[in-house]
């Protein structure tokens, strides 16, 4: 087996995978030859998820990263994975700081915070994924470019590229590699949890676009290049993947 074709045959789950970015995640794997799992808190999503993948090497599962012994169970089920990429978001995180809800804000946090958190305990805690293999999680560019009306999001962002760091030593042991992706702005179905017309969003994406070097805002398959890079690379541990990256302070990037 050659370099190219080494996740042929490999066990991946996608925890977020059935829509925006871990669905282009589970995209990518697919097509370099891996078998994924797409877990969501949904069925339908799920089902939506694996229809339009269309593949054989594609399964679903349903579970929500906000209970700690439901998740843990379902990750057991699929043992042993090679490789684990979580992707969930509930929403993005955007506002004055001094009207912020704060019960909203921490139950944002329990999705992709605290669920990126519980499943790297279930990760280090059981034999969830081999020897070898690797945890990659999500964070955001607003933990780099922190600014305001996204204080909240910088520091939900912020802790997990922290905790990515620390995460790569405390699984040492077990040989498991532990990165996280930071994508930039990104087209995804979260702008509409915004409560933002279409017309606000091409607005929002056209700014966008010219502070980026690249000339465009990146769609999930954009981004799905970081994590193929991140589950692959073998030598990569406790990095942070920045893709999408802004040239001009004004623009504000996924969170």
């Amino acid at each position: 087996m050659g370099r190219f074709d080494k996740l042929a045959g490999k066990k991946i789950a996608v925890i977020g995978g059935s829509s925006g970015i871990g669905f282009g995640a589970a995209e990518i794997l697919l097509e370099a030859g891996a078998h994924v799992v797409v877990i969501s808190s949904s069925e339908e999503r799920v089902q939506d998820a694996v229809k339009r993948l269309n593949s054989p090497n594609v399964e679903g599962r349903v579970g929500n990263v906000r209970d700690e012994a439901a998740i843990t169970q379902v990750l057991l089920s699929l043992a042993p994975l090679d490789h684990l990429v979580f992707s969930s978001v509930d929403k993005i995180i955007r506002g004055s700081f001094a009207d912020a809800d704060l019960d909203e804000a921490k139950h944002l946090f329990g999705v992709k915070f605290w669920g990126s958190i519980v499943v790297a305990k279930a990760i280090a805690k059981h034999d969830i994924v081999k020897s070898g293999g690797s945890l990659t999680l999500t964070s955001g560019g607003a933990a780099l470019r922190p600014r305001k009306g996204a204080a909240l999001g910088s520091a939900l962002n912020g802790g997990l590229i922290t905790i990515t760091q620390a995460l790569a030593d405390e699984l040492t042991e077990k040989k498991i590699r532990v990165n996280t992706v930071v994508p930039g702005l990104v087209i995804t179905e979260l702008w509409d949890k915004l409560g933002h017309s279409k017309e606000k969003q091409a607005e929002i994406f056209d700014k966008g676009a010219q502070g980026l070097s690249v000339g465009f805002v990146a769609t999930p398959e954009h981004i799905a290049e970081a994590y193929l890079y991140a589950v692959r690379a073998d030598y990569a541990n406790g990095s942070t993947i920045v893709i999408g990256k802004s040239f001009r302070c004004h623009i504000r990037p996924r969170c």
